[in-house]
């Protein structure tokens, strides 16, 4: 026991003994507290880039077999061929007509005309610089949808620039989830595919999408500018930044835009708020502000070119009568369109109220905002918690509601530039700006731990939340005079109750993957709305194009008319000439031929300042008369003899009827081909 009690002064040493007060005195570290790592704002684990390389490697091998989803099968139809040839999978949709009928032959005959700065065959002044058309000049550097028409041939060109505005929007709005949501990935995934699904973006073809994609490269990279300090990421940010703002600005669509960067700013300025960390804008203030300069300077420089090769047309476009210089005060949305896709699974191009126009005009985002405007007043009641992106996005919710419900002061309007963007527009936008605010609430991790759930809430939350999706239910019933059926309206309430209630309880265990997959199954409906196609033989190999496409490569300086027998069927068939690259007198022009238009009539007349269709008409009365005729705001009919000398004025050689003409039409003509279209050569060219 002794040898025990007793140690050596080594021992002690090895051995050091402390006393309880002296562990109970010392001092424990602190957890460390949870920084945000300016360097991975975007966390780039195995599975983002196993995401982000699925979508790229998608969009490649898809354009490349020349797979896009146009509805240019329509081409097919109305030849008269029982099925559309280009059509893999899906239903081509007539309702698009913009898009097939006028549109896609407009780039595919601007990419066989040699992609110049102006063509006639669409309307005075540089018409393919301001509408995005491909064109052969240094600013087409900086719009990277459309170098494909430098590298392929015009299928596969057409298919990578048409696929450009689907997967780049995916990619984009996924990564500006995930800056959002601090990395959260399922719901940035899920927001990504719930925006592009919904019926706003899929009903215009994807516009909407398309100017987002440039706003969310705006906002990555200067987060990236602010937040970020390695040299290569700062210069990767800037060629972003750079691409993204030339794309808004090459591109301009002031209707979407206007609200659009409204959104974004209000969403950049909530982010800022609540990043703060400002004192991380100063590090390697050297790099940044060079890339910054470099990207104004190069910027500033195509602006400018852009500005001197575009200023005289878009200012024949504000002097037109339709589109024009638009003055909106907002406040005149149409009854029932606020909460239109409440009963969005019901509709369909052939099945939409009259009062709403069309499918496309009826089409918007599901609004979730009242449900999120609840959840963000009970936090702060009980918790006098604040997110500063929810309110900053609740705002723009708010203000947007303001503009389509009751409108702005017209000095408001014009100050704040809403009065370029009608309230059928600004609704979409408001729609957009509701589905980032529900995905960001969903994203959200920073669920308060004290929050308990109560049957006493959820009971009375469940049916104040079934009475105001019925009320507002019923007042679209009666709004479009019960066009929908009472049991749709009952199933809508319940759908739309159901994914509110599930909005509310995202907190709790594996309520928010339910309510995203929730969500994304109301939207799935709308992946059908455009076809699955392969390639554009509908439109380079229907008969007309291809009688004509020998000729035009014999004369290609020539200028042809088409002649129709009925409302706008020569101004369709004009349309389709334009993809062999041919100068058509008519068809649709983005901006009316003044000069063209003074030839034939003197007055100077406001039926053909505009944005028109333009159909030409035989008449005959011995005196050379021409008369115009209004088709509404965007259309009218030219009624004249084929044979008048101001036809030969104009430079017109080749006439195309969609009938038989007459031998009176055709006097001063020789046939070139009669066996299934009539195509004659004027004999004074």
């Amino acid at each position: 026991m002794a040898r025990q009690k007793y140690k050596s002064s080594r021992q002690k040493i090895k051995t050091p003994t402390v006393s309880p007060v002296e562990i109970k005195a010392s001092p424990v570290p602190a957890a460390p507290k949870k920084i945000i790592n300016a360097n991975h704002l975007i966390r780039f684990d195995l599975k983002t880039k196993l995401f982000l390389f699925s979508l790229l490697a998608l969009y490649v091998i898809l354009s490349l077999f020349k797979v896009h989803t146009s509805s240019i099968g329509n081409w097919d139809i109305v030849s008269g061929k029982p099925e559309a040839e280009t059509v893999i999978a899906g239903t081509p949709r007539y309702i698009r007509l913009d898009e097939w009928m006028i549109g896609t032959p407009a780039v595919v005959g601007q990419y066989n005309a040699g992609m110049p700065l102006s063509n006639p065959a669409d309307g005075a002044g540089n018409v393919p610089v301001i509408y995005g058309f491909p064109i052969k000049d240094i600013s087409s550097a900086l719009r990277p949808a459309q170098w494909s028409y430098f590298i392929f041939d015009v299928e596969r060109a057409f298919s990578f620039s048409w696929n450009f505005g689907i997967f780049f929007f995916l990619m984009s709005t996924f990564l500006l989830f995930m800056l959002l949501t601090k990395n959260n990935f399922w719901v940035s995934v899920a927001a990504a595919f719930f925006i592009f699904l919904s019926a706003a973006v899929q009903w215009w073809t994807y516009l909407i999408a398309s100017e987002m994609i440039y706003l969310n490269g705006i906002f990555i990279s200067i987060v990236y500018l602010l937040y970020n300090k390695k040299t290569i990421s700062l210069v990767i940010a800037g060629i972003i930044l750079l691409f993204s703002i030339s794309g808004i600005f090459f591109n301009l669509y002031p209707p979407f835009q206007i609200p659009l960067i409204y959104l974004y700013l209000l969403m950049f300025t909530g982010f800022l708020i609540q990043r703060k960390n400002f004192a991380v804008f100063k590090e390697n203030l050297l790099a940044k502000s060079l890339v910054l300069l470099g990207v104004l300077l190069v910027f500033g420089i195509s602006a400018y070119h852009y500005y001197t090769i575009s200023r005289d047309t878009y200012s024949l476009v504000l002097n037109t009568v339709y589109p024009g210089r638009r003055f909106s005060t907002g406040g005149d949305l149409v009854s029932g369109k606020l909460f239109s896709e409440f009963f969005g699974m019901y509709m369909s191009d052939s099945n939409v109220p009259a009062q709403w126009l069309n499918i496309c005009e009826a089409s918007n985002f599901i609004m979730f905002f009242p449900i999120i405007f609840y959840v963000i007043a009970l936090r702060y009641i009980k918790y006098k918690k604040v997110d500063p992106v929810l309110i900053c996005l609740s705002i723009f919710v708010l203000i947007g509601l303001i503009y389509v419900l009751a409108g702005f002061p017209a000095f408001l309007s014009k100050a704040s530039l809403l009065s370029m963007t009608p309230a059928s527009r600004a609704i979409q936008i408001l729609g957009a700006g509701n589905a980032v605010l529900l995905f960001y609430f969903l994203g959200n991790r920073e669920a308060d731990e004290k929050e308990k759930f109560t049957w006493i809430e959820f009971g009375i939350l469940a049916v104040a939340v079934f009475v105001l999706i019925r009320t507002i239910c019923t007042n679209i019933l009666d709004a479009t005079d019960n066009f929908f059926t009472s049991q749709q309206a009952t199933t809508a309430t319940l759908l739309i109750a159901a994914s509110y209630l599930l909005i509310r309880y995202k907190n709790f265990r594996f309520v928010t993957p339910i309510a995203c997959v929730f969500l994304l199954g109301m939207n799935i409906s709308n992946a059908t709305v455009h076809p699955v196609s392969s390639g554009l033989s509908s439109l380079l190999e229907h008969p007309l194009v291809e009688k004509t496409k020998e000729l035009y490569k014999k004369e290609p300086e020539a200028r042809w008319v088409v002649f129709g027998s009925q409302q706008l069927d020569g101004s369709n068939w004009a349309n389709l000439l334009k993809t062999n690259g041919i100068n058509v007198f008519n068809g649709v022009k983005w901006i009316p031929p003044l000069k063209d238009m003074a030839v034939l009539d003197s007055r100077a007349d406001s039926v053909y300042n505009r944005y028109a269709h333009i159909d030409m008409h035989m008449f005959i009365d011995g005196r050379d008369t021409v008369v115009f005729q209004a088709l509404g705001p965007d259309g009218y009919a030219i009624h004249m003899d084929p044979c008048s000398p101001r036809l030969q004025q104009l430079g017109v050689r080749y006439c195309v009827f969609t009938y038989k003409p007459q031998p009176n039409e055709i006097r001063c003509m020789t046939p070139i081909d009669t066996s299934r279209f009539f195509i004659y050569k004027r004999n004074d060219q």
